[in-house]
């Protein structure tokens, strides 16, 4: 069979340049595991994420604690064992008929070098427990009054206790909110998601999670696998109009570059993979390199290209 070499040539320049996904990256997840409920990384009032950089936080006076990520059917963690399985478990919500969409939980991520934003958790409702939520994101977290934007509500009428329709004291797992439309969240420092309590679309308020139970403040939301993904880095042409910073000596014969300050860094090829990362790195290793052309990113959104020979 005869090969077109033409056409595996424009194949290839295609495939340099293309802007097209790689598969989903987790930017950051939360699993809310650990060797005891008192041990979790980061404590109950903000646990850090087992997976990339962020930081998360109560809303509108909620408590939490951390309990079991394997009761009522467990979570999508793949761990099958308490310890190391917990989830966020999170109390104290409105009163009856007041601060609609006020309490909740906050993930604070930057998605620096990303874009194609996905949201996904996995939630527990106890009987008692609300049964309405809405996932809300904003692009400036750091405003003196963000502004949250509804993305999407999870619902449902509350049923009997299982087996039976929806109800309480059952997990919810991969509950999922696609992101890939606000563009304004791509390549975002200041991103940040919400899970809020809301009032149920038809009644108008709190309405229990079990149709046998009466709503409680004291109800429980508990919470796993809290995950924000891309669906690829940016592209090498989004990433050439960010502001540059310095590396050292630039061009490099596969030998230590320096950064001009101590940075979180990626570093991406020209197709846009992710082909090394470090945390507060002064220096890059470029031995193991390919000889070629390497963007490097801050995670402030910083770019410069460097190269390698």
């Amino acid at each position: 069979m005869k090969t077109n070499y033409n056409v595996l040539k424009t194949i290839a320049i295609a495939l340099l340049f293309s802007t097209a996904s790689w598969g989903q990256i987790t930017v950051a997840q939360w699993n809310f595991n650990g060797t005891s409920a008192t041990t979790v990384p980061g404590g109950a009032t903000s646990p850090t994420p087992v997976i990339g950089s962020g930081s998360a936080e109560l809303v509108g006076g909620t408590t939490a604690t951390f309990s079991s990520g394997i009761a009522s059917g467990g979570s999508s963690d793949p761990v099958t064992t308490v310890p190391e399985n917990y989830g966020w478990n999170i109390t104290n919500f409105a009163a009856s008929g007041t601060e609609d969409k006020q309490r909740g939980t906050q993930y604070n991520v930057s998605t620096a070098g990303y874009q194609g934003i996905t949201f996904r958790f996995d939630q527990r409702l106890s009987n008692t427990a609300n049964n309405t939520y809405v996932v809300q994101y904003t692009t400036d977290r750091t405003a003196g009054s963000p502004v949250w934007v509804d993305a999407q509500t999870f619902t449902f009428t509350p049923g009997t206790p299982t087996p039976g329709p929806a109800t309480g004291d059952v997990w919810y797992n991969q509950r999922t909110v696609d992101l890939n439309g606000v563009t304004a969240l791509d390549d975002n420092a200041n991103a940040a998601f919400r899970i809020v309590s809301s009032f149920d679309p038809v009644s108008g308020n709190y309405l229990a999670a079990t149709a046998t139970s009466t709503y409680a403040a004291t109800g429980t939301n508990r919470y796993d696998m809290v995950t924000v993904v891309a669906s690829g880095p940016l592209a090498t042409s989004q990433f050439a109009s960010k502001k540059a910073f310095a590396v050292y000596p630039n061009p490099t014969n596969k030998g230590i570059v320096t950064l001009s300050q101590p940075q979180d860094v990626n570093v991406y090829d020209l197709t846009g993979k992710l082909i090394y990362t470090a945390k507060n790195a002064e220096t890059i290793n470029t031995q193991s390199f390919n000889a070629g052309v390497y963007m490097v990113q801050t995670a402030t959104g910083e770019t410069t290209k460097l190269v390698v020979k």
